[in-house]
């Protein structure tokens, strides 16, 4: 199997993110109602989740919509010693 682009997704992955596709899909940055807060609520906990796994504080997680705008965020806030000008595309 090639997995050079993605990967299956862990059975447990799946079925802790299943009712969050299907039942509560709101947008967690709407909070004008029930299903903005829903969603918030799950990422707030998703994120504490993560942060407990690897020791850091949970303001320091950052859910990206993939590779390309995380790889880009990386870049951007790494500080490059030594260079005056960077280009990033």
């Amino acid at each position: 199997m090639d997995f050079q682009a993605t990967t299956p997704m862990d059975p447990r992955v799946l079925d802790a993110m299943l009712p969050y596709q299907v039942n509560y899909y709101g947008n967690p940055h709407s909070r004008t109602h029930a299903y903005g807060w829903e969603s918030e609520t799950a990422m707030e906990k998703a994120r504490k989740q993560v942060a407990d796994l690897i020791g850091a504080d949970p303001r320091e997680i950052v859910f990206t919509s993939g590779a390309t705008e995380s790889n880009n965020m990386s870049i951007k806030v790494t500080p490059i010693a030594g260079l005056r000008q960077c280009v990033m595309t």
